[in-house]
């Protein structure tokens, strides 16, 4: 499997942590003034389609035998990238008008030799696929004989698969920033007295991190346990109608 944009061109590690791998799609190419990457387009081959893993990051790819309307097929790269422009030409109202590149076919090509050349060496030199510990743990049973698990060389003949990938919302969060007693920060970088934060209504203490399923909770509960303490040991202030 490979995720490739309109130009046929690999662009990320395809198994980095969705919240990493998708801001891929905002990247903005001041040269042809366009965000190249808007739309990815995940192909893969029958060995994948066939599988009957049902592994829980086995998702979008319909088990054997399920319909799936999104899944776009081919018997060549040809046919398969026909068949996705033609697509995404019933959804350009949805997609900004995105098509596929006339260079889309050629370019993949070349994309798929290079990435079943990679696979087979066992090491990815463009993008570091299979190097982190996460893209190892979050990944379903290793193809036989591939050195890398995360890579294994596409069949040499069709049918090919193809499914339209965008960003989309998981989680938010923003807002206040905030110091380590979960005291709200104003402009000048000082506690404001009597206001706290925590969760996803302040600016997250991991910055641009993530730390895996469940870091925004945490946060919410640690520093929500912090802002109590504070406010319990604010003192006692007059209120007036």
């Amino acid at each position: 499997m490979v995720q490739v944009n309109k130009y046929g061109r690999r662009v990320v590690n395809e198994k980095m942590a969705y919240s990493d791998r998708a801001r891929i799609h905002g990247v903005y190419d001041p040269n042809r003034r366009e965000y190249p990457n808007l739309l990815l387009f995940m192909l893969y081959d029958d060995a994948v389609a066939r599988s009957d893993s049902a592994h829980v990051m086995r998702h979008p790819i319909p088990m054997p035998g399920e319909d799936a309307d999104y899944v776009i097929t081919g018997d060549t790269w040809e046919d398969l990238a026909a068949n996705v422009d033609g697509r995404l030409a019933t959804l350009a109202g949805h997609v900004a008008g995105t098509r596929l590149d006339p260079s889309f076919v050629p370019n993949l090509v070349a994309t798929v030799a290079r990435f079943d050349e990679l696979a087979r060496s066992g090491v990815d030199l463009d993008f570091g696929r299979g190097e982190a510990p996460i893209g190892r743990a979050w990944h379903g049973p290793i193809r036989e004989g591939s050195p890398n698990p995360t890579m294994a060389p596409f069949a040499e003949a069709g049918p090919y698969h193809c499914i339209i990938l965008g960003a989309a919302t998981l989680d938010t969060n923003g807002g206040p920033v905030i110091d380590a007693g979960a005291r709200v920060l104003g402009v000048d970088g000082t506690p404001i007295p009597g206001l706290y934060g925590a969760g996803n209504c302040i600016a997250s203490p991991a910055g641009e991190g993530y730390w895996g399923p469940g870091a925004t909770i945490g946060l919410g509960i640690t520093f929500g346990h912090l802002a109590g303490l504070g406010a319990a040991a604010e003192p006692v202030k007059p209120f007036d109608l």
